[in-house]
């Protein structure tokens, strides 16, 4: 077998052929940083670029001649790795040809805070989960260590040593740019943000050294771009966590990869590098923001190891989904494009149907007319079953719903003990919603006042008008510590503004509406192969919908957006560890077509603004489409149907209790505003009792869903910084 690498010039173009195009002829010199924003470097170094000068600048970092790090960049000027910077502000000036540029550079400690405010405390170093050094001190600091591995012809990964004897039985790959290559994966992990980090880079060390910033590799079959890697669950902090996805164990089973998209190392043998922290893992984190600050690090990282990657695509599952859509609305330039699957728009979003779930389930429980799971059902807009098996699957609302090993750690400190440690998602971003001062708690966003629920049930005649009233009579809420309380829940009108102007609800119309979007979504709704109630997939689709409709509000299309919905064989784990199932054959297709989109979007010099460079450079192949079994005798094949109507059959998305309250289809208001009741809106006419019931029942009016929800404010901004107790302010301000 002949093994073909990649010359050196060939991976550089590869991995420069994303940047900013800069004419030969600038007029001034210009300098620009590589790896991260100015304002926002870490790590004590920066890659940086000099523009402008055919000839070697001379550079100073404050009163020291850093001149000698820069060297020739193929795309023009000179790049270099400044080291040495002072936490806090660093001068940087370069000089050439009679012409001079400045630049401040403001650096942060690795560890420490960069942009999602302070430091949560307790907080649980988990070093040697990733077998690295343990912590000494609190920012959990570690070496990194890297090791090498090689998958075999059999598709197993072992060991591999570059100073043994070469393994005769290493298996060979053909990257997404044509390249052979032996399959042999340099891995790294560390500790960067406090959050275990592990990047995957395809390397064969006796081909040549790894891949630079300045310079390629013949050793390295590197595509050039990147792929960031998201993890699922939803769950309070203050600890590292004890998980990287399928990608950090040892033996013959694991992969290069999360498996949470259907996807097993399809990427690395493709030729992506794949990287991720601990922090990523919404089962271990549930901030999204802190996850942001922890993909800015690593990849900041990356791209001073290895050079800046053409781009980099988030990919993930469930609450892998909602960190994308976050971080790409929020956090713009991050990611390039996104391939969420089973996907959410928020976290808020994900939790709210929830919430509604284990109301609507003790209310009809209790009531005196029985309810049909049928009726339950229609009142929560969804099959019943999905609420019987996650209405309090994800208690977000509880404080105690804390990881073990936190709650190991405050059982066995005395004074933690006695402070206690809240769980609660609110609590967990007591940076972003602030802390309510008559409580000492975190602000609460969640709200039900008004909610008619069941409207829509009633109005189809699934519940009679006495039904109607008495769940919303029982309905409830819960209390501060996530009890289910008599009285509705009432959101802190701050937590509101707040989780509007600073993100954590999407709408959409910050970097998200410039991005290339895949949305893969495995089709597992309702309990079509019987696996009973108890064990529904949490993962319904209408969530795509919902994101849809928000793209649409915001910004009147949503070209950049493309939906997949992919026949499931059963249950989730046999869609996506199932080589050639249809989730996993959807996805390779999915990763393809988005890689040619974000291609032709970096081939794109015109100055139209970025959302119309994506839109018309969207593959005309690549649209909306679901994929069904094919009838026949091979097992596992599909049929691709672009029938928007047909698809609407064959893969029918529910809702949840606020569309089926009347919400908007954006599913946007987490407060309504409210009017009178009226028996107009209801198409069961009540009779005068009724009426008198259903105002004492709403005595300061039902939800006007023709309005935005209280304190729905646009985002202020993009880049937001938040300095503790809810403060931020926006690096990038709402024009």
């Amino acid at each position: 077998m002949t093994i073909k690498f990649l010359r050196a010039a060939t991976v550089f173009a590869a991995v420069t052929a994303g940047l900013p195009a800069f004419a030969q002829t600038i007029s001034s010199l210009k300098i620009e940083v590589l790896s991260s924003r100015p304002e926002l470097v870490s790590g004590g170094d920066a890659l940086v670029r000099v523009l402008g000068s055919d000839t070697p600048p001379n550079v100073w970092l404050g009163g020291s001649d850093v001149s000698a790090v820069f060297k020739p960049d193929p795309k023009g000027g000179w790049v270099g790795l400044v080291g040495g910077l002072k936490d806090g502000d660093n001068a940087l000036v370069a000089k050439a040809a009679g012409k001079e540029a400045a630049l401040t550079l403001k650096n942060h400690p690795i560890n420490g805070t960069l942009f999602a405010g302070p430091q949560q405390t307790p907080f649980l170093c988990e070093n040697e989960n990733f077998r690295l050094q343990p912590a000494k001190d609190g920012s959990c600091a570690a070496p990194p260590r890297v090791d090498y591995f090689y998958r075999n012809r059999g598709g197993e990964w072992k060991p591999f040593d570059p100073a043994a004897a070469r393994p005769n039985d290493i298996g060979a790959t053909k990257t997404s740019e044509g390249v052979e290559a032996p399959l042999i994966v340099r891995q790294e992990k560390g500790v960067i943000n406090r959050s275990a980090y592990l990047i995957n880079i395809l390397h064969d060390p006796a081909a040549g050294p790894q891949p630079s910033p300045a310079a390629a590799s013949p050793g390295s079959a590197w595509n050039g771009k990147l792929i960031y890697s998201f993890g699922g669950g939803v769950q309070a902090n203050y600890h590292m966590g004890r998980g990287l996805g399928a990608m950090t164990g040892t033996d013959a089973k694991f992969f290069m990869e999360d498996m949470g998209g259907g996807l097993a190392d399809y990427f690395i043998a493709r030729g992506y590098a794949v990287a991720t922290g601990s922090l990523n893992v919404m089962g271990t984190n549930n901030d999204d923001v802190k996850s942001a600050e922890t993909v800015a690090k690593i990849k900041e990282y990356f791209v001073k190891k290895f050079g800046r990657p053409q781009f980099t695509i988030g990919h993930g599952a469930s609450g892998g989904s909602m960190q994308q859509h976050l971080i790409g609305n929020n956090y713009p330039g991050l990611l390039d494009g996104i391939m969420p699957a089973r996907s959410y728009p928020d976290v808020m979003s994900f939790l709210q149907p929830l919430y509604d779930c284990e109301l609507i389930g003790k209310a009809t429980d209790g009531a005196g007319e029985k309810w049909t799971n049928e009726q339950k059902g229609a009142a929560a807009g969804k099959y019943w079953g999905y609420c019987i098996s996650n209405g309090a699957r994800y208690p977000n609302a509880r404080p105690e719903w804390c990881d073990a090993a936190v709650t190991d750690l405050v059982a066995n400190d005395p004074a933690l003990k006695a402070k206690g440690v809240r769980c609660t998602y609110q609590d967990n971003l007591a940076n972003i919603f602030g802390v309510d001062p008559a409580t000492g708690f975190a602000r609460n966003p969640f709200d039900n006042v008004g909610v008619q629920y069941g409207l829509a049930a009633l109005n189809e005649k699934k519940i009679s008008f006495d039904q109607f009233l008495d769940l919303n009579a029982r309905i409830g809420g819960f209390d501060v510590n996530g009890k289910v309380a008599p009285k509705r829940m009432v959101a802190d009108p701050v937590a509101l503004r707040r989780a509007y102007a600073s993100g954590r609800v999407n709408n959409a119309n910050g970097g998200l509406a410039s991005i290339p979007i895949v949305d893969i979504r495995s089709y597992v709704d309702g309990d079509p192969v019987g696996v009973g109630d108890a064990n529904i997939d949490v993962h319904d689709g209408y969530h795509s919908a919902v994101m849809r409709a928000r793209l649409l509000k915001a910004n009147g299309d949503a070209a950049n957006h493309v939906i997949m919905t992919v026949a499931s064989l059963g249950r989730v784990q046999a869609d996506t560890r199932t080589y050639g199932s249809p989730l996993t054959r959807v996805s390779g297709e999915g990763l393809a077509l988005l890689d040619k989109w974000l291609t032709n979007v970096a081939g794109d010099k015109s100055d139209q603004p970025m959302a119309k460079k994506v839109a018309a450079n969207r593959p005309a192949e690549l649209v909306d489409a679901c994929y069904p079994t094919s009838a026949g005798a091979l097992v596992g094949a599909i049929d691709k149907v672009t029938d928007a109507a047909r698809c609407v059959k064959l893969f029918p998305f529910a809702g949840d209790a606020r569309l089926a309250a009347g919400g908007p289809a954006t599913d946007d208001v987490f407060k309504c505003q409210l009017k009178p009741v009226d028996g107009a809106d209801y198409k069961t006419s009540p009779t005068a009792e009724q009426l008198a019931a259903m105002r004492r029942i709403f005595p300061e009016g039902v939800c006007d869903y023709s309005k935005p929800g209280v304190g729905q404010e646009p985002l202020a901004g993009t880049w937001a910084v938040f300095r503790g107790n809810g403060e931020f302010t926006n690096l990038e301000p709402r024009r």
